[in-house]
């Protein structure tokens, strides 16, 4: 074999291996530091095979899962190991490829989680992402011997053990706390109002409508009509608007509003009509191209008609609070321009009730403030597990109502959790764990300033931090390598 092949091969596996450890790495990042939100989806994977049995196990199987995920990638990246670190790679993915492939094909969750909230995949997606990493992989195993080795075997066990440990660390902070970064629709900082819109309102159609007029007088281009009508906030897809907008310049009579409807109508959902025919006792179904409109053997039974194409849909979509006696008052709460309180228990059931003192304290301070407090769940209010939680809180004053579990989970990842909003938008969310106390006003407090964290200096201290570990470990390791030889050496004299 020439020289230059085997530098080839050199550069071609440094790339594979330096490429995997990246991914697998912001894999494990991203389920570590939402522990719960893996949790979640395990059991949802659980609970589509008829494994409900299961299910406490799921946060052990996600912590572990997010730990060896990251183990791989820190190795693959350092090539550290090599060829032991790319064996366990194709045996992880030997199981989650197949695994894909069924989801895709069954569709029994909306996405894998395999990123977490961080990056949402389709069913589909997710499965050929598999087959390429499983291809990047096994040649990462093949010319696992072309890649340069950087350390010792002791070094690279040092190595592993530190990612996983780190990765633990970090679930195990992220359970008892709040995740570190969040990646739902609810972080601090969200406009929830804001974030249930729908594109197409009448401001955006007038707007979208102006755009069209400018186009067909002249002041405007296509190409700057297009840029001037996909707004970022309207999510709309460019390829469609520039065929519509062809369309409508080659109309005699333009009619602006009508068109500027049709744009938006590309959000909704699309289907297709299905028409069921029965003949000689078989049922067959056809579309609009295909019916037998002129066979009259074939008799008529049903028309369907089936989701092809989901359109867009807001970030959040089902929040909603539902009163005993006032019904729905979603709106009124996030028009508030007060300050409301949120304890969110997505079952009461299975709520921790350690820090019954504390939200009661809360709810006074709310009274003495003229605050706003509603306690959200998904347990029915009637319900006997209502009964025996007010029971254990030791009496319970402040209004309940109802609202989707999995909503609850998405906005905050405890149970209880407090969340403070204003005008709709949240200002900051506290655990069980670190269940606040206030004494002053919040107009007067930073709590009552949205708590936006940085993400990025999140990741980069978190990531100066496992450097860190490892460079210490490292050093520990050498001093007592060093200590182990002048033992040795005094020994034999």
């Amino acid at each position: 074999m020439s020289v230059s092949d085997d530098k080839m091969k050199k550069i071609i596996v440094v790339i594979a291996r330096i490429l995997l450890g990246i991914v697998f790495i912001f894999s494990g990042y991203a389920k570590a530091v939402d522990p719960l939100g893996s949790n979640y989806k395990i059991q949802d994977y659980l609970s589509a095979m008829g494994l409900e049995g299961l299910a406490s196990v799921a946060l052990v199987a996600g912590i572990l899962l997010a730990a060896f995920e990251f183990l791989l990638g820190v190795c693959l990246l350092l090539g550290a190991n090599l060829k032991h670190t790319s064996i366990l790679t194709i045996i992880l993915l030997s199981v989650m490829t197949p695994l894909t492939l069924w989801i895709a094909i069954a569709d029994p969750v909306s996405d894998c989680g395999c990123f977490g909230d961080a990056l949402i995949l389709t069913n589909w997606q997710t499965f050929w992402k598999n087959v390429f990493f499983m291809a990047l992989a096994i040649l990462v195993l093949l010319w696992h011997k072309y890649s340069p080795k950087l350390f010792t075997q002791r070094t690279e066990w040092i190595i592993a053990i530190c990612a996983g440990g780190f990765s633990i660390l970090i679930s195990l902070y992220c359970y008892i706390n709040l995740p570190i970064i969040d990646f739902r629709p609810y972080k601090n900082g969200t406009n929830i109002i804001e974030a249930m819109k729908m594109p197409g309102s009448d401001e955006d159609i007038e707007y979208v409508a102006g755009q069209l007029t400018k186009l067909s007088d002249g002041t405007l281009t296509q190409d700057a009509c297009i840029e001037a009508v996909c707004q970022p906030q309207f999510h709309l897809p460019e390829d469609a608007v520039e065929d519509l907008l062809t369309k409508y310049m080659k109309e005699e009579e333009k009619d602006a509003e009508d068109y500027a409807q049709r744009i938006f109508d590309l959000l909704a959902d699309k289907y297709e009509t299905v028409f069921i025919y029965e003949k000689d006792g078989e049922k067959k179904q056809f579309t609009l191209n295909n019916y037998p409109k002129d066979d009259p053997t074939w008799k008529f039974v049903d028309t369907e008609n089936e989701r092809v194409e989901k359109g867009y849909e807001p970030p959040i979509h089902d929040f909603s609070m539902l009163h005993p006696d006032d019904g729905d008052i979603t709106e009124e709460v996030l028009a508030d321009s007060g300050y409301t309180f949120l304890l969110i228990s997505y079952r009461v059931e299975k709520a921790s009730t350690n820090k019954r003192k504390e939200i009661k304290a809360i709810y006074d301070y709310c009274l003495q403030n003229d605050y706003k407090f509603y306690c959200l769940t998904a347990t029915g209010l009637g319900t006997k597990e209502m009964q025996e939680y007010k029971v254990e809180m030791g009496g319970i004053d402040y209004p309940i109502v109802n609202t989707d579990e999995i909503t609850l989970k998405t906005i905050v990842r405890s149970n209880p959790g407090l969340v403070l909003i204003k005008n709709g938008v949240v200002i900051n969310k506290w655990s069980n764990k670190n269940m606040p106390t206030f004494t002053e006003p919040l107009e007067n407090s930073p709590r009552g300033q949205v708590q936006q964290p940085n993400d990025r200096r999140v990741v980069l201290l978190s990531s100066l931090l496992f450097i860190g570990v490892l460079l210490g470990v490292f050093a520990i390791d050498k001093v007592v390598a060093k200590l182990a030889e002048k033992f040795k050496a005094g020994k034999e004299n």
